[in-house]
């Protein structure tokens, strides 16, 4: 039991860690740890799920420390404009959503939060949307951890 809760507080805390999120604590469980694939997405989406109410505790003093540095202020006001004209094509919730699941590293839920905040969405919809988006992305992960992407692209090319 030791090892268990060992490893799931490991892939808990590497799902917390920007930029790797899933994307990287997924596959480490399933390869590395050989943990079973339902624990595996369970505490790795729980996880991933966890970083939007967890973010907007700490946003304002966090960007209020971010903003001191003008590459922080560059990337801001890239971010804007781009993630204003892309998610006013596809509406906000969706496009936002579907942003969170691609599952490419910048795309994530703190991604998403902090695009949420440069266009003023509110809490609630930017919670529920970015949660949308998240479990997007934990199936996408999951679907190419265990193959069966994989196993469906070999087979139509």
């Amino acid at each position: 039991m030791d090892m268990l809760l060992r490893n799931i507080l490991s892939i808990f805390l590497i799902t917390l860690i920007p930029g790797v999120e899933v994307r990287g604590a997924l596959p480490y469980a399933l390869g590395v740890l050989k943990m079973q694939a339902w624990q595996a997405l369970l505490v790795a989406t729980l996880a991933n799920l966890s970083i939007a109410p967890l973010f907007y505790l700490v946003e304002k003093p966090a960007l209020a420390i971010l903003s001191r540095w003008a590459w922080f202020q560059r990337y801001r006001s890239r971010l804007t404009v781009r993630s204003r004209s892309t998610l006013v094509r596809y509406g906000l919730f969706i496009g936002l959503a579907v942003f969170v699941a691609i599952p490419l590293p910048g795309t994530g839920a703190y991604t998403g939060c902090f695009i949420a905040e440069l266009i003023h969405m509110k809490k609630p919809l930017a919670i529920a949307s970015i949660s949308l988006g998240v479990l997007g992305a934990c199936v996408i992960v999951f679907l190419v951890s265990v193959g069966i992407i994989n196993g469906v692209l070999a087979t139509w090319f």
